[in-house]
């Protein structure tokens, strides 16, 4: 298991009670189990992310504010999270 790599720059917002993180260009998982921990999010209460690559049938599970992909291989994605 590793990091998942973030490219672009993470934009940050709030909208009531709820933080959304939205990726600036990508978040690239290079494997099943790969995980990203949203920097200023304790819990997760959605997933908003797209696969920009060809990929293989994926998810993800969730923990505290730390994603881990679930997947037959590595996909690329964009999109945000939304949390607290």
């Amino acid at each position: 298991m590793a990091a998942a790599t973030i490219t672009g720059r993470l934009v940050h917002s709030v909208i009531g009670d709820q933080r959304v993180v939205s990726i600036g260009t990508s978040a690239a998982f290079a494997a099943n189990g790969d995980t990203w921990i949203v920097p200023g999010l304790k819990a997760i209460y959605a997933i908003n992310l797209a696969p920009t690559t060809a990929a293989a049938v994926h998810g993800f599970t969730r923990s505290g504010g730390t994603i881990t992909l679930v997947s037959g291989g590595a996909v690329t994605f964009t999109g945000q999270v939304v949390g607290r």
